[in-house]
């Protein structure tokens, strides 16, 4: 029978970066611990099995479970059997096809209360080509952590091309290492010596393309180390000639942010790429669209609060907060999509980080960060292995936004299903997503389902007060999606696993 092997790199896993961070370059996150969601998105039972593999690739310790069609299982890192420090990797391997999602926490960082979280999803099948659109080297400010897994068998040639946002390769090409099976390397940036940009003027910024030199397969995973929070992404094996972000909000709330966001765009073509930036709101309307150029290997961001990258009259730069005919566009309550299209076939890869910011209008942020998606890529059945709706008293500790995006040019007609750790289905409804849009779906808001108040009080009474299960949306047309969980001082995003 065939074997199914999700891989999960080991950015952290397990209080790999709780010892980095400490020995490196601010900003220090503390001590961190990830733990990892297996979902069985099949109709059968699995047999799930998740191998630690420490550094020079041997297996340190192993757990296994059992999980019915549709259910769920959670590997602890209080429950791995290793000691404090281990550092490493982790492959889920089942006999039935499945989902996974790594979080990671830290505790005792610089934060204002010393704790950040992040998400990413695990890889299905590894690739000899990945890259990283956005990476940071900047002393005590933003910093990146690159853990690339060897996700085949014997070992792996590994090389590293680092690019800065203006498409310059360093100098210092390629950064080499041997990674054996299973095993991790981890780079922390600001050891390197990558040499300081403009902008930002304090550091650097840019981006890796990482290759597999002897044709093994690889699996990476980008950590982005703020003072105030922490968050991850998974490196894409390809570019796109259309991209969507499932999730993009401006809202500027009786006189203070609630929540931003930014963008960047990487071209990973050889030639300039002309591009059309899209924002849309949950109706399908564009709002507002621009024409820009990147040049190959370069990045651009379009933020929604601050200037960034955009073109020349598009934004003023006044302070506190910038003005211009984009944000006059979105407004102060803008929640919705945003799609990029290279117009002469240059392939792009994309991340989004979104922040927002604590009840009351602290100046203390909370983020989430996943990657954009391709529309070429979507599908008509994609999970959400974590999703939740938890109180403990009368407080949130934990709940869920489900993003679905409508990557075709004909409306979704789908069918969302919430299911229990166990695998029984707690609640089921359909919609209608319009062509090129997304809804919104949340534990906790009414959200897409603000004018289907009956559906949303059905759903809050299924769920109940400690849900923590799984989505499934099933389609006519390809979609793709997002979760963003929040929990009590704390948010996290990954992307949905297409099957």
């Amino acid at each position: 029978m065939r074997r199914f092997r999700s891989v999960l790199v080991a950015v952290v896993a397990l209080l790999l970066v709780a010892t980095m961070a400490m020995a490196a370059a601010g900003p220090n996150p503390g001590s961190g611990s990830t733990d990892v969601r297996f979902l069985n998105v099949s109709d059968s039972s699995a047999v799930v099995t998740i191998d630690y593999y420490n550094p020079s690739g041997v297996i340190e310790a192993t757990k296994s479970a059992n999980v019915a069609s549709r259910g769920a299982v959670d590997f602890l890192a209080s429950d791995s059997g290793l000691g404090d420090g281990w550092n490493g990797a982790g492959v889920i391997s089942s006999d039935q096809e499945g989902a996974s999602v790594a979080f990671i926490y830290w505790t005792g960082g610089q934060s204002a209360d010393q704790t950040t979280a992040a998400a990413y999803s695990g890889v299905p099948m590894g690739a000899t080509t990945l890259y990283c659109p956005s990476l940071a080297a900047r002393n005590n400010v933003q910093k990146s952590l690159v853990a690339v897994q060897n996700a085949d068998t014997g070992d792996a040639e590994v090389e590293l091309y680092f690019y800065d946002r203006a498409g310059n390769a360093w100098s210092g090409n390629p950064v080499r290492a041997t990674i054996a099976e299973g095993a991790s390397k981890v780079w922390d940036l600001t050891d390197l010596g990558l040499p300081v940009t403009t902008p930002p003027g304090d550091g650097w910024l840019g981006s890796v393309k990482i290759t597999s030199s002897n044709g093994k397969k690889l699996a990476a995973v980008v950590t982005m180390l703020w003072r105030d929070f922490s968050q991850a992404y998974n490196c894409l094996s390809q570019g796109d000639t259309e991209l969507v972000f499932p999730n993009i909000k401006r809202r500027y709330i009786n006189g203070k942010w609630a929540e931003d966001g930014g963008n960047i765009i990487q071209n990973l073509g050889s030639q300039t790429a002309n591009i059309t930036v899209y924002f849309l709101n949950r109706d399908g309307q564009v709002l507002y669209q621009f024409n820009d150029t990147i040049a190959p290997n370069a990045a651009k961001g379009y933020n929604t609060r601050f200037c960034s990258n955009y073109p020349a009259g598009l934004c003023n730069r006044t302070r506190p907060n910038h003005t211009g005919p984009v944000f006059d566009a979105l407004g102060n309550n803008f929640v919705g999509g945003l799609r990029v299209t290279s117009n002469n076939g240059q392939p792009l890869a994309a991340v989004y980080l979104g922040r927002s910011f604590f009840a009351g209008g602290s100046n203390t942020p909370r983020a989430s960060m996943y990657q954009a998606e391709g529309t070429s890529t979507g599908s008509t059945n994609i999970f959400y292995p974590a999703v939740y709706r938890v109180k403990a008293g009368s407080a949130w500790a934990r709940y869920t936004s489900v993003f679905v995006q409508n990557v075709s040019n004909n409306p979704a007609n789908v069918t969302v299903k919430w299911y229990r750790k166990d695998g029984s289905l707690a609640y089921q409804f359909t919609d209608t997503i319009p062509a090129g849009t997304n809804h919104g779906y949340n534990t906790r808001f009414k959200a897409s389902l603000k004018d289907r108040t009956d559906v949303y009080n059905e759903l809050m009474s299924a769920l109940g007060d400690n849900f923590m299960g799984s989505v499934e949306v099933t389609s006519n047309v390809p979609i793709v999606g997002v979760a963003d969980i929040i929990y009590a001082d704390q948010q996290a995003a990954y992307n949905a696993y297409k099957k």
